[in-house]
C-alpha cells in the first residue's frame, strides 16, 4: 500500500480512487455487485477523526503486496504553534516512521478476500512524547449467495491524536493522547449486471481516547443506508440512496438534567457512476441533508451535500479531482458536530519507466457548531486548511523504490484553535518483501 504524503498532522485527505479494473471467470459477473456494494458503504458520514480508514483495494485480481517503508521527514513546525507542546523550545522536528504496508486480495469463485492498510511507529527526535504506533488496517470478505452478495468489513486505527483538533482552553497535556478508531460494515446487493440492482448497508463506528480529559471527544456512529441503481452498457451506473445516521459522545457530561449530546442527520440523494473509454472514471453524487442536533441548544443544520471522484488516465500522465461536503462529529473541545467541505486534486506525470512526478492539493472548510451550555466552547466559527505537496518518486526496479517529497500546509481560522504555517521535506523508502 502507497503511504499517504498528507504529513504527520495535517493529512491530504484520502483520495478515492475512481478508476475500476474488469475481471475475468466467474467473477466478472460478481465486481459489478461488489462496486455498488462499495459504493452503499461509502455513503455513510465521516467520523470525528481527520485520517480516513484505509480503503478496500481497486479492482478484484489476484494481489499480494508486501511492503517496508521507512519515511525520514523534518517539519519545521510539527508542534502547530502550541505553546503547551513546545514549552519555549523550538517548533521543528526530525522523525523515522518505518512500517509495514499491506495490499492482498485473493479472490475466490464466488467472492474474495482482502487485507490492506500500515502498521508501524513514528519516532521523534526532540518531542520524543509524541513517539506513537501508527496503524490503520481494513479486513473484509465478499459471499457471492445466489443473485446476491453479501459483504463485511473491519475497520481499526491507533495514533497520535490530531494535534489540530486541540482547542486553546483544552487541557495542558491534551496532546498526549492516543486515539483509536473501530468501523463495522455489513452489506448485501442484489441484481446482474445491468438493470436494477438495490443495496443496504449497516456501519457501526467507535472512536475513542486514551486521556481522561479527552473522553468528551469519544463517540458512536451507527449508521443505515439503502440505494436502488440502475446499470446500462450506455449510462453507467444511477442510484438513489438514503442515508439516516445516529451519532453520539458517550462520555460528555452536558449541564441538562438527563441530556446527552450528539447528532441525528438524515440524507436523501442521486448518485452517478461513469466510464469514458477506459480514460475517464466518474463517480459523483448530491444530496440533501438535515442535522438534528440531540441538544436543543445547539442549530441545526439542513444543505447541500456531495461527494465526487474524477480521474483522467493517459499515457504519461493522471488526473484525479475528488470532492465532499458532510456533516460529522467533532474530535474538538465540546464542538457538537462539523460541516466539512473537502476539495483535492493531484497530477502524476511519467517522465520514464523509472520516474514519475506528482503534486497534490487539498483545501478543507470546517463549519462548527456547538451549544452555549458549554461555557468558553466555540459555539460558532470555522477554519480553512490547506495542503500542497510534490514529490518525485524513483524505481530502480520492481521491489525497491525512493521518494523524495516536499509540503507547505497552512490553517487560518476564526475559532479558538491554533493558526499555524508548516514546512515539510521527506524522503521514503520501499522495498517489497
Amino acid at each position: 500500500m502507497k503511504r499517504g504524503t498528507g504529513g504527520t498532522f495535517v493529512p491530504v485527505i484520502h483520495v478515492r480512487q475512481a478508476e475500476k479494473r474488469r475481471l475475468a471467470g466467474p467473477l466478472a459477473r460478481t465486481y459489478p455487485m461488489i462496486a455498488l456494494l462499495v459504493t452503499a458503504a461509502t455513503i455513510q458520514p465521516a467520523i470525528a477523526q481527520r485520517r480516513p480508514f484505509a480503503a478496500r483495494p481497486s479492482g478484484g485480481e489476484r494481489q499480494i503486496d508486501i511492503r517496508a517503508t521507512t519515511l525520514l521527514e523534518y517539519n519545521d513546525n510539527v508542534v502547530l504553534n502550541d505553546p503547551r507542546i513546545s514549552q519555549g523550545g523550538s517548533r521543528g522536528d526530525a522523525l523515522a516512521a518505518p512500517s509495514i504496508d499491506v495490499n492482498i486480495v485473493l479472490p475466490r469463485a464466488t467472492g474474495s478476500v482482502y487485507l490492506v492498510g500500515t502498521a508501524g511507529y513514528r519516532f521523534y527526535k526532540r518531542y520524543t512524547n509524541l513517539n506513537r504506533e501508527a496503524i490503520s488496517l481494513t479486513g473484509g470478505a465478499d459471499q457471492r449467495l445466489g443473485p446476491c452478495v453479501v459483504h463485511g468489513e473491519v475497520s481499526y486505527q491507533r495514533q497520535l491524536s490530531d494535534l489540530s483538533s486541540i482547542a486553546v482552553q483544552d487541557t495542558t497535556n491534551a496532546f498526549n493522547n492516543t486515539e483509536q478508531a473501530r468501523n463495522y460494515t455489513a452489506d448485501v446487493g442484489c441484481g446482474a449486471e445491468y438493470g436494477l440492482r438495490p443495496a443496504v448497508s449497516f456501519t457501526h463506528t467507535e472512536l475513542r481516547n486514551s486521556l481522561a480529559q479527552r473522553r468528551y471527544a469519544d463517540a458512536d456512529t451507527n449508521s443505515v443506508s439503502g440505494q436502488l441503481g440502475l446499470t446500462s452498457p450506455s449510462l453507467g451506473t444511477v442510484a438513489l440512496f438514503g442515508r439516516m445516521s445516529d451519532s453520539k459522545y458517550i462520555h460528555r457530561v452536558v449541564p441538562v438534567v438527563g441530556g446527552q449530546d450528539g447528532i441525528k442527520s438524515y440524507a436523501a440523494g442521486v448518485q452517478l457512476e461513469r466510464s469514458v473509454a477506459n480514460r475517464l472514471n466518474f463517480r459523483g453524487s448530491v444530496n440533501y441533508t438535515k442535522v438534528d442536533p440531540k441538544l436543543a441548544s445547539t442549530r441545526s443544520f439542513s444543505g447541500i451535500g456531495f461527494d465526487l471522484s474524477a480521474a483522467y488516465s493517459a499515457d504519461l500522465y493522471n488526473v484525479q479531482i475528488t470532492g465532499s461536503r458532510t456533516a460529522q462529529p467533532s474530535a474538538i473541545l465540546f464542538v457538537g458536530y462539523e460541516i466539512v467541505t473537502t476539495l483535492s486534486g493531484s497530477v502524476t506525470r511519467k517522465l520514464s519507466e523509472r520516474i514519475q512526478l506528482t503534486v497534490q492539493a487539498n483545501r478543507t472548510w470546517r463549519e462548527l457548531a456547538s451549544s452555549p451550555l458549554f461555557p468558553g466552547a466555540p459555539i460558532a466559527g470555522n477554519d480553512v486548511s490547506t495542503s500542497i505537496y510534490g514529490n518525485a518518486t524513483f524505481k530502480p526496479n520492481r521491489r525497491l523504490s525512493f521518494t523524495l517529497g516536499a509540503g507547505y500546509d497552512r490553517r487560518t481560522t476564526t475559532a479558538q484553535l491554533f493558526q499555524y504555517r508548516a514546512k515539510r521535506i521527506n524522503l521514503s523508502t520501499s522495498l517489497s518483501l
